[in-house]
């Protein structure tokens, strides 16, 4: 039997998924990007499988539309494992499912997404350019056809057979996962890759250097060198930190938080202390 068999009912819970996580790019949220999306495609299929149990159903529902961003073309598949994780979970209860589910996605979508933008933004898409332009600067039908077939093809073909073999990977592996500690060791090892990425990406995308110069001793002293030899990204570490501390123990609400980041720039850059 081809291991990517699904049954009758199995096809359809697929089926499902993938249309509706067609939608997950039209609920983006400056929060939570893609996790409204995430969570609004599963929510027939929660519902189903937490029918019996309200109380299960809206505690599913909430760790599934947690901050989520990763490649569209891999949505169904982390969709796919995450609903056989819930299936188990209705069936019986896994510890500590909130972070299962969620180091299983924040670990999975980073380098996910990271392939997607390369393979598919990055190549597929301009290979699909080259050849359309070329035929439809010559005033060819073909070239837009032809830039839409290559590369929606292998795109959707992606999108839809990821939530597949994501279903089957959940069915055939989740359970014995957590009877041997498997499952536990995954989640804590996507966690530390999503860690890492969240590390590069502050590194990569949050600019703070300061710009405070001194004369010591006859010597330029140039803060910011110092502070690059000790760590490089020290402090746009540091305000990634700060904010997560704000958000998680002191409970500070994000427009305000961001209220403050702005103003804090202006006063810093206005004086000339901090900037790119």
């Amino acid at each position: 039997m081809n291991k990517l068999s699904l049954t009758k009912e199995e096809r359809k819970d697929v089926n499902q998924l993938f249309w509706r996580q067609l939608a997950v790019m039209c609920e983006l949220t400056y929060v939570r990007l893609q996790g409204p999306g995430f969570g609004w495609s599963m929510m027939p299929l929660l519902k189903k499988i937490y029918k019996d149990d309200e109380d299960a159903y809206y505690a599913a529902l909430e760790r599934n539309v947690q901050y989520f961003n990763t490649n569209p073309a891999f949505v169904p598949f982390i969709q796919g494992i995450v609903y056989n994780m819930e299936k188990e979970n209705a069936k019986q209860p896994i510890d500590n499912i909130n972070e299962s589910v969620n180091g299983i996605k924040v670990g999975l979508m980073g380098p996910l997404a990271g392939l997607g933008d390369s393979f598919f933004t990055g190549t597929v898409r301009v290979i699909a350019a080259g050849v359309g332009m070329g035929l439809a600067q010559q005033g060819s039908i073909l070239g837009p056809l032809l830039f839409l077939l290559i590369y929606h093809i292998p795109y959707y073909f992606v999108r839809y057979m990821g939530g597949v073999v994501g279903y089957k990977l959940g069915a055939n592996y989740i359970s014995e996962a957590q009877e041997s500690g498997l499952l536990s060791s995954i989640t804590k090892g996507c966690s530390m890759l999503g860690l890492m990425m969240i590390g590069a990406m502050t590194y990569l995308n949050v600019p703070f250097k300061v710009n405070v110069v001194a004369q010591m001793a006859k010597q330029e002293f140039i803060l910011q060198d110092v502070l690059d030899q000790i760590l490089p990204g020290l402090l746009p570490l540091g305000l990634v930190w700060l904010c997560i501390y704000l958000l998680k123990n002191k409970k500070v609400s994000v427009t305000k938080l961001l209220v403050g980041i702005i103003l804090a720039s202006v006063v810093l850059g206005g004086l000339g202390i901090a900037g790119k």
